[in-house]
């Protein structure tokens, strides 16, 4: 595996069997496509304000080469699809290309926004969410503007501020190698908790039959207080305090998955980049800029975890971008400290809008989305 600038064309001496891509807004997908051989199969998607590489933090378009040598098969498959459509769509998609390919090892998933549960539950039926390593991330843009997109070498959906065309990104792996994967959140419980007892997909409108605004201000010591008076976004005030739901509490600790408030109402509901169910129980988080550079650090001690001498190769890292708006002068440290984690092996990441990855819970694999997260691919 090797790491490409694609503001360069690839030396033409390079042997490659495909190509992951991840790219800020500003690349020229034609160009980047006319910097890869012909022969080489690409696919990736946009990232939140740079790529994550052994070089740092950067912008533009960048590639994680996969070699003959590296004994890895990779299929992709780009879907155009919608909410309605998503989770039918998916499953189609990962059915074909098990055909195709045969049962993968691992896969990564990239979507466009807005409807990654649906993606999460074509792969559930399809029979992959749970019997296999599952990661990804939600393509992301500079400025929430719309212009992420998912792509291959021939189409991107994605693009347009009317989200009219939007998209699902399949990277199926196999190989005979070991592969490992983590996903974390970074943040603590302050034993803030209540139950979900109004909602309606993404948006909460009570708990514990109070107004949701009233009762996260609360949580949130007046933080969302100009919010509820004229509702507005409240991204910056709670990238360090979202929402969390516990997932696993056992002898290595509580894991939690995240989901950051996006938009409080006027009506005193708060909508977040993920749904609820009546009846969860949610508890306040809390985070520190230290926390979330230690992402990622942790997410590749979590992949580890219980493998005796670890060798990586190379690997796929996806970082919140709402932690990359907190910690951004602290990015290219990010970069570092992963690259450092995995002993100098080649590595690309993206930062996105939503990170999906693969809970394993009393040896059963469970597959979900989440905010603020971190997750890693790592190549054995």
């Amino acid at each position: 595996m090797r790491v490409f600038d694609l503001s360069q064309p690839v030396p033409g001496d390079v042997s490659l069997t495909s190509m992951l891509v991840y790219t800020t807004v500003d690349a020229e997908l034609s160009v980047v496509r006319k910097h890869v051989p012909a022969a080489v199969p690409l696919f990736g998607a946009t990232s939140y304000h740079g790529v994550l590489v052994p070089q740092g933090f950067k912008r533009g378009a960048w590639g994680l080469g996969f070699e003959p040598g590296d004994d890895l098969e990779v299929a992709h498959v780009l879907v155009e699809t919608n909410a309605h459509a998503a989770r039918r769509d998916t499953a189609h998609a990962a059915a074909k290309m098990e055909e195709r390919l045969g049962r993968p090892d691992a896969v990564l998933v990239h979507a466009t926004p807005g409807f990654e549960e649906r993606v999460v539950e074509g792969l559930a039926q399809a029979g992959w969410a749970s019997s296999m390593l599952v990661f990804g991330g939600t393509a992301a843009d500079d400025d929430l503007d719309g212009r992420w997109c998912v792509f291959d070498r021939d189409r991107s959906h994605g693009f347009g501020e009317d989200h009219s065309d939007e998209g699902v990104l399949l990277i199926a792996m196999r190989t005979k190698r070991p592969m490992h994967g983590g996903f974390v959140s970074g943040y603590m419980g302050t034993k803030k908790t209540g139950t979900v007892t109004r909602c309606a997909g993404r948006t909460i409108h009570a708990i514990d039959d109070r107004p949701a605004g009233e009762v996260l201000d609360e949580w949130m010591s007046g933080a969302l207080k100009s919010a509820r008076a004229n509702g507005g976004v409240v991204l910056s005030e709670t990238s360090l305090s979202p929402i969390g739901r516990l997932i696993e509490d056992n002898a290595w600790g509580k894991r939690y998955l995240l989901s950051h408030p996006h938009q409080v109402h006027t009506d005193d509901s708060v909508s977040f980049f993920t749904e609820f169910s009546v009846g969860e129980q949610i508890e306040q988080m809390m985070g520190t800029r230290s926390s979330l550079v230690s992402h990622a650090r942790e997410v590749v001690e979590r992949a580890l975890r219980g493998v005796e001498a670890p060798n990586v190769r190379g690997g796929v890292v996806v970082y919140c971008g709402g932690c990359v708006g907190a910690v951004e002068d602290r990015m290219d440290e990010v970069a570092e400290m992963f690259g450092d984690a995995v002993g100098g092996a080649p590595f690309i990441g993206a930062a996105t809008y939503g990170e999906v990855g693969t809970f394993s819970i009393a040896g059963d694999r469970v597959t979900r989305h989440g905010n603020l997260m971190c997750d890693a691919l790592l190549f054995g």
